[in-house]
């Protein structure tokens, strides 16, 4: 790896921080089967309620020469600061064998103040309760839905607002290791990965709380088709009007918009709002996805990865149900064109207080010729509308190609400045520190009132000088992975008189909350209903 410079951004400490992760597909076994491309995610959160950030990280599972296929125990992490971790899976009771996992979500299903974890895998997907922060404990017989097949990218969010949030998962492909088909590569003749168009879909699958961790299976009472193939999931109220919406990317088949109705359920509508592919309209082959207010009007803008020889897509958000798909426009077409894009994520990386992109790339199949099997990431700095690839100037990390695939983004040494946690296909989990520490900063948890947890959709509005920044808390994103749901604000440069700063929360039930007096350089919690009331 390239020396590090006085100037870069990102510098890789996995070495000294305990971390010692490696995501394992199974590819060496030699069978070509669909589930080895894919990888899995990591997910930053606070399992013990100590303040900081702890990592999770997905496993993979291996295969037999025979074509059996094992999973293997997820990786917990626990942050005990300065950026050092101790592996604690074996003392929370994640020690156990479950099934070849891909994706993590985590919501605090039974509201006890402590986040749980739900593992998407091929074969049976799993949810954990978390005990008090110490443990936790396998409670997927009690869910009263069966989550067997292939499942990928999962998210909580609380769709029908009764205040528990509820579980959206994507289904891939209806595949299985006894009906997997011998496919060729057209050039040269030699065995290789089937394409994902020659199977059909495995249904994606919406599950609302009941409480006590039960759930019941509304895919079809919400209207949720069953003809994707999906791969990359994000929810939040992208069109704010105080009812939660569901964006699903898929792979080869066209990306779906739910919108959330007054009434209840969701109207699909990706190609009305210009979601649903390409510029043309056409499909590709997307799965991640990431979403941020890119351009400072006030709306959330989308942001998927996509197959080589596809340009990654941006849809710059025009209200009123209607994106425009603007990848050329603001720089990013041709960079990553050919490459096969996973992880995303908007973060602000330099705290100038617009939304920057990272992108993770790598291939998935042995006989590749467009480009190399690992793939170099990249970094784009958004120049107040614009994006500049500055990849050159952040890191080492960056300067080597690697089989990129989860994302995530968090704060973990509690600093102002956000980190990123990146996962690879049969390589090491990394852990890279911002170099970037700001002056100033505003770091805020928010916190509804009592008996209700989920933040989805929640709106934050920050204001300074007659400047205005928006963020919304988020759920899903990026590829098969969880971010710290905290909010980070910056100062504009230049900026004076700090203490006139001002925040305005608007939570998902549409009650609103003003806060003056605000913190800097710490982290505060926004309690729901402690502001001054703006209705």
């Amino acid at each position: 790896m390239p020396d590090m410079s006085a100037g870069d951004d990102f510098e890789d400490i996995t070495a000294r921080s305990g971390i010692q992760h490696q995501y394992q597909s199974g590819r060496t076994a030699e069978q070509y089967t669909m589930i080895e491309g894919l990888g899995g995610g990591v997910a930053l959160f606070d399992y013990d309620q100590d303040g900081d950030l702890d990592l999770l990280c997905a496993s993979g599972g291996t295969i037999s020469a025979v074509g059996e296929v094992q999973g293997l125990p997820c990786q917990l992490y626990q942050n005990e600061g300065d950026f050092q971790f101790t592996n604690v899976t074996e003392a929370s009771g994640l020690n156990i064998p479950i099934d070849y996992q891909h994706g993590i979500a985590v919501a605090d299903v039974d509201q006890d103040g402590y986040p749980d974890i739900f593992l998407s895998c091929y074969g049976r997907s799993r949810l954990f309760q978390n005990v008090a922060g110490k443990s936790f404990r396998d409670v997927t017989d009690q869910l009263g839905v069966e989550l067997s097949g292939w499942h990928t990218a999962s998210l909580f969010a609380d769709f029908n607002q009764d205040g528990r949030p509820d579980l959206f998962v994507t289904g891939y492909l209806d595949w299985s290791m006894e009906d997997q088909p011998v496919c060729t590569d057209p050039v040269s003749g030699k065995r290789d990965v089937c394409l994902p168009s020659q199977f059909q879909s495995a249904p994606d699958r919406l599950l609302l709380n009941l409480g006590d961790f039960h759930f019941q299976d509304a895919s079809q009472a919400y209207g949720i088709r069953n003809d994707g193939k999906g791969l990359g999931a994000i929810s939040g109220d992208f069109d704010q009007d105080g009812r939660i919406d569901l964006y699903v990317a898929n792979d080869v088949t066209s990306n779906f918009f739910y919108k959330g109705l007054e009434t209840g359920g969701f109207q699909e509508m990706g190609v009305s709002a210009g979601l649903s592919g390409n510029e043309y309209g056409s499909a590709e082959g997307s799965m991640g996805v990431t979403a941020a207010d890119i351009n400072h009007d006030g709306r959330m803008d989308l942001f998927v990865t996509n197959f080589e020889l596809e340009d990654n897509s941006v849809y710059l958000n025009e209200g009123n149900d209607l994106f425009v798909h603007s990848t050329a426009r603001l720089g990013l077409a041709g960079a990553c064109r050919l490459l096969v894009g996973f992880g995303c994520l908007f973060s602000d990386l330099n705290a100038d207080g617009w939304e920057d992109l990272v992108l993770l790339n790598g291939h998935l199949v042995y006989r590749h010729r467009n480009s190399d099997y690992q793939q170099k990431a990249f970094v784009f700095r958004n120049n107040q509308g614009r994006f500049q690839d500055v990849t050159s100037e952040s890191g080492p990390w960056f300067q080597i190609p690697h089989s990129g695939r989860g994302l995530a983004v968090g704060d973990l040494n509690n600093d102002g400045a956000v980190d990123l946690v990146i996962t690879e296909q049969d390589g090491p989990t990394s852990l890279l520190k911002n170099r970037n520490v700001p002056r100033n900063w505003l770091g805020l948890e928010l916190k509804r009132k009592a008996g209700i947890s989920d933040l989805t959709g929640t709106l934050v509005t920050f204001s300074l000088q007659n400047q205005k920044q928006t963020k919304q808390v988020l759920s899903g994103g990026s590829y098969l992975s969880h971010s710290d749901q905290r909010i980070l604000f910056y100062p504009p440069a230049g900026s004076e008189g700090l203490d006139s700063a001002g925040i305005e929360v608007t939570w998902p039930d549409g009650s609103s909350d003003q806060f003056e007096n605000l913190m800097w350089n710490t982290y505060q919690v926004l309690q729901q209903g402690t502001g001054n009331r703006s209705n």
